[in-house]
């Protein structure tokens, strides 16, 4: 019994490292570029580099790049595709915004996941 009470704080400092990071972002931080319908979202950087936007409220997740999309199509994660949340381009009628500035922004999150190693 002593050294399983021992081995746990080890074993809860090491979930530590292999959880990827989750950033909240708001429409104040892209101005003009926000391209959700929400004021606020969550973006996630899995492991295996796919990428997700998640609604706070409801926690839906939101494929935002090709392998993320391939998941979901997949039924390997339970998401809902990403045209439900995005606004329309207002310069461009028939366009929706484009997440180029989010998939970079989750992209970070792998990065910074990836120096943690």
């Amino acid at each position: 019994m002593k050294r399983i009470y021992w081995a746990l704080p080890f074993l809860l400092l090491s979930f530590q490292g292999v959880s990827s990071p989750i950033q909240t972002i708001s429409k104040l931080q892209f101005g003009k570029q926000w391209a959700f319908t929400r004021e606020e979202v969550m973006l996630d950087c899995r492991s295996d580099g796919a990428l997700f936007v998640i609604n706070p409220s409801t926690l839906m997740q939101y494929p935002l790049n090709g392998l993320a999309t391939k998941l979901m199509k997949s039924n390997k994660v339970i998401a809902t595709s990403l045209d439900t949340i995005l606004l329309d381009n207002p310069e461009n009628p028939n366009q929706k915004m484009s997440v180029e500035p989010f998939q970079k922004a989750a992209s970070a999150l792998c990065d910074h996941s990836n120096d943690k190693k």
